[in-house]
């Protein structure tokens, strides 16, 4: 795919603007349908693009950006200065339909207000965050060193997705990503522990996501497994639910992408068929939980992406990591990560950035924002059967 389909997606919306209003001189809104195909597309038939740790505003501030440049550059996801505008934004002005919130569980609250390593630099070690001093949990990506956010509390981010889905009633399904983190890679935590994921932890993660969301606004396990034995034998045999079932909601997996598959199965622990659960966990093939497939490296799995997608799995892969691919204008991977047919592609650059290469940046080709699976679409369906910028905000939708 030449790199040049990606096109701004101001000039995209301008130009499915300028065919709606050109088309015949005539307004048919009123009466056509805004979806016809909804009852015939299925969510396996859409890609969308999304940000990488969506939350992340950029580095702490000077001097704590030079400490952690120096003594952590032998880890570039850590030190690779990309920065998101907050979620609202993400998906109001830049096409971002799909989320990635890391999350670190905090009952009591505190757990986090404190930062030792500030002293370092001569600062105080109290942040004055007052969401971190709140019970429930916390959204950041390393504590102490990489701990910003542009929503701390987990359902202060979820209500900012809730409002402007409420706000666009016609928006394709939302994938919203879902890491746990308990494991202290760098060694930080000494006066700052992470806390260990505990069961009762995974049962308020589905607390809070239903504390902000009702089950008619959510995509669960439960819905897409119907009355099939397992998840997987429901997606390889019925298929995802249609667009006409799913539009306007909310799915959220769960990237068990450190620890192995700890996360995955204490998250089942008690639910062993994900009965009743919110989230569905990345996993394999041949496991009954499998409907969801990562893979991460679109150049080299190319084909296996394809085929996964192809068998009914739905798959995420990256376009860019590290900010490497941006600083570089590399667009190999980009282009990989569509072509492949991975229905949900995260980037760190969904719009040009003054931390990275200026021509680099990363929409779904042809979306408007969102589009076609180029794997597993019929070949007549358009992007504006996905989702059509004129119809987003339409209470009659359907």
């Amino acid at each position: 795919m030449p790199s040049d389909t990606l096109r701004p997606l101001s000039a995209l919306l301008l130009c499915t603007a300028l065919i709606t209003a050109c088309s015949d001189g005539r307004d048919d809104s009123a009466a056509a349908p805004a979806y016809p195909n909804d009852q015939e597309l299925r969510l396996n038939q859409i890609q969308i693009m999304g940000t990488h740790n969506s939350y992340h505003p950029g580095l702490p501030q000077e001097p704590m950006a030079t400490v952690i440049r120096e003594q952590y550059a032998f880890y570039p996801g850590l030190v690779g200065d990309y920065r998101h505008r907050p979620l609202y934004e993400q998906l109001d002005e830049l096409g971002v339909r799909h989320l990635e919130l890391d999350v670190n569980a905090d009952p009591e609250g505190g757990n986090f207000s404190d930062q030792p390593l500030r002293a370092t630099v001569g600062a105080d070690t109290a942040t004055g965050i007052p969401e971190l001093s709140q019970p429930g949990i916390k959204v950041f990506h390393v504590p102490q060193i990489d701990a910003e956010s542009t929503c701390y509390l987990f359902t202060e981010c979820l209500k900012q997705i809730k409002q402007w889905s409420d706000e666009n009633p016609g928006h394709v399904p939302l994938i919203v990503m879902i890491e746990i983190k308990d494991i202290d890679f760098f060694q930080t935590a000494a006066y700052l522990p992470l806390m260990a994921w505990q069961l009762e932890d995974y049962d308020r993660l589905d607390e809070e996501i239903r504390s902000v969301f009702p089950p008619s606004q959510l995509i669960t396990p439960d819905d897409v497994r119907g009355d099939y034995a397992t998840l997987e034998q429901a997606v390889l045999e019925a298929g995802w639910p249609t667009l006409a079932d799913s539009r306007g909601r909310i799915m959220f997996t769960m990237c068990n992408c450190f620890g192995e598959d700890r996360r995955r199965i204490d998250y089942e622990i008690g639910h062993p068929n994900l009965e009743d659960r919110v989230l569905f966990p990345h996993s394999a093939p041949g496991n009954p939980d499998a409907a969801v497939i990562s893979r991460e490296e679109a150049e080299t799995d190319l084909e296996e992406i394809q085929r996964l997608a192809r068998l009914g799995y739905l798959v995420r892969t990256r376009a860019d990591a590290n900010t490497r691919e941006a600083l570089e204008n590399n667009t190999r991977r980009r282009d990989a990560a569509f072509e492949s047919g991975g229905h949900y592609i995260s980037t760190d650059f969904p719009e040009p950035s003054e931390t990275a290469h200026p021509d680099y940046f990363v929409q779904v080709p042809n979306g408007t924002p969102a589009g076609c699976n180029p794997v597993t679409a019929p070949d007549w369906c358009r992007p504006e059967d996905i989702e059509n910028p004129e119809r987003l905000k339409r209470g009659d939708y359907r």
